[in-house]
């Protein structure tokens, strides 16, 4: 079968410099620009680039330890503040003023990002490895984050777009140290949601057909397909939204977070646990990922629920971001090397 509405776009440009890298002889540098197959959103593929930027992607492990350290004393999420220093749901929410799901916590934000935001405590341990990160500890607090999620459908129905987010470690965003996730809930979409949405609907209405469905069958032949894991497929997409070893997550037929089946939420969380198990294998020490959804009231044929994982920066002195201004202010994506090298690397090691 073809699927030939579905386009992987490149084009590759070159610039001619004389590099003092080679004693000044003309050198071609190498731009492949990447168009992604469902919203058309550039990403710059700067082959070469990973070597340079590795140095900033390590961690200086007293740094770490001087940081773990500082942060662990009066850490509102450790155990021996946990009760009296975080906030409580309002009875008519949670009558209990806390979600309490295996070893994973639920409590609200005392600074939000949207009118429902939330945390999802993952642990005791105030600091933990990429490789401790099981799938039990994120399970627990997926878990918990539906139970939220329905209490929320069946108090305040309008709210709702969730997203499941984790900023892991400073250079992420986060602002406390301790593991935990943020499940913010809003009435409209966030950008990114809404884009994705709105892009499945019109695929499905051109073409007949789930853009999602036909780009899993490309890519399950592909260079870029990873694996399967409860019936929630693993690859590297073919433009990346950002930088730094970014992996995405397909669950097929499940439109919005409560669909979502107990298998299924062990697939999202054995592939996430072993994609940070590879970061940790390349020394990395950050990430970011996010569960996008559907709205929480219907079921939408176009749109499958989806996961983006990737690596951020580690801990150094200098303090180097790969935040900047084309991502902020541009919108275009880039990464550091050929998403198809990035597949084969994480293939070898799992």
């Amino acid at each position: 079968m073809r699927f030939a509405m579905i386009k992987f776009e490149k084009t590759v440009r070159y610039s001619k410099i004389l590099s003092p890298l080679k004693n000044f002889e003309e050198t071609l540098v190498e731009f492949e620009y990447r168009l992604d197959p469902l919203t058309g959103r550039n990403t710059t593929v700067i082959k070469g680039m990973l070597g340079y930027v590795q140095k900033f992607l390590r961690t200086d492990e007293s740094i770490l330890n001087s940081l773990v350290n500082s942060t662990r004393i009066n850490c509102p999420f450790c155990p021996e503040n946990l009760w009296s220093k975080t906030p409580m749901f309002t009875s008519d929410i949670v009558p209990e003023g806390r979600i309490k799901c295996g070893d994973a916590l639920i409590v609200p934000n005392l600074l939000g990002h949207a009118e429902r935001s939330v945390l999802a405590i993952l642990s005791d341990k105030h600091h933990l490895k990429l490789n401790e990160i099981s799938p039990k500890m994120l399970l627990d607090a997926f878990k918990c984050g539906l139970i939220y999620l329905k209490r929320l459908a069946e108090r305040e129905p309008n709210e709702r777009f969730p997203v499941f987010i984790i900023n892991y470690l400073p250079p992420a965003g986060s602002s406390i140290m301790h593991p935990h996730m943020q499940i913010l809930v809003r009435e409209t979409p966030f950008f990114l949601t809404k884009l994705l949405i709105e892009k499945s609907e019109e695929y499905y209405q051109r073409f007949g057909r789930k853009y999602w469905e036909d780009l899993l069958k490309i890519e399950r032949n592909g260079d870029r397909y990873l694996f399967s894991e409860n019936n929630v497929e693993w690859l590297v997409p073919f433009a990346p939204l950002r930088g730094i070893a970014e992996v995405q997550a397909i669950v097929s037929g499940r439109s919005n977070l409560l669909e979502l089946k107990e298998e299924e939420l062990r697939g999202l969380t054995e592939g996430l646990a072993k994609i940070l198990k590879f970061y940790h294998q390349e020394s990395l020490l950050s990430f970011n990922t996010i569960l996008i959804s559907g709205p929480l009231d219907q079921h939408l044929d176009y749109f499958d629920v989806n996961l983006r994982v990737m690596a951020r920066p580690g801990l150094q002195g200098i303090g180097f971001t790969d935040a900047w201004a084309l991502p902020y202010f541009l919108w275009d994506g880039e990464a550091v090397e050929e998403p198809e090298k990035l597949a084969e690397r994480i293939k070898k090691y799992l």
